[in-house]
């Protein structure tokens, strides 16, 4: 008998099990972040902010042209992104990516990503998605993203027409 062949089936069937194991192991984790039960954000990029980091200031809106934005769904709702981006697109927003977004919690209705620069843009666009929360980041430019969770719902964009562009202040928590 070869010892070169009892070898080689020995290695094939350690390889075959190795790659099962491998494969069950995404696969189950997979399924515990897509079910929940893991709550961990591995590629999420933010969370809902807390309240005593909102900036204090009036801001001023600024028109829809001016706000570039990129928006993501969070949701199992196939699509939802796409059609909040073509309504806001309806509205003159610049639209720039539309997207998935993967976020451990999604009991939000919506959150406005935003640098310290485009602080004017996220308070126009909260002006038309009034149960938006927003949150400050570090980036260096004017973009926003907007982000919506498993409690958004289309009724809670404002009518065109309802949307009224006075100053007042940012709504960065549900409290």
């Amino acid at each position: 008998m070869d010892h070169r062949i009892a070898s080689t089936r020995a290695q094939r069937i350690l390889l075959w099990l190795g790659t099962f194991a491998v494969i069950g192991i995404i696969t189950g984790t997979s399924w515990l972040l897509i079910n929940g039960t893991v709550p961990l954000n591995l590629f999420g990029r933010g969370a809902i902010p807390a309240d005593d980091q909102c900036p204090g200031g009036t801001q001023q809106p600024v028109v829809p042209e001016r706000v570039q934005i990129a928006v993501f769904n969070t949701t199992n709702s196939p699509g939802l992104a796409s059609e909040v981006a073509d309504e806001l697109d309806d509205r003159r927003f610049r639209i720039a990516e539309v997207d998935n977004d993967y976020l451990a919690d999604t009991g939000f209705a919506a959150i406005i990503r935003v640098g310290d620069r485009g602080l004017r843009q996220a308070y126009t666009l909260q002006q038309h998605i009034p149960d938006s929360l927003v949150d400050i980041d570090e980036r260096p430019d004017f973009s926003v993203d907007l982000v919506l969770g498993s409690e958004f719902h289309e009724q809670g964009v404002e009518e065109a027409e309802d949307v009224e562009m006075v100053p007042g202040l940012l709504h960065c928590s549900a409290e």
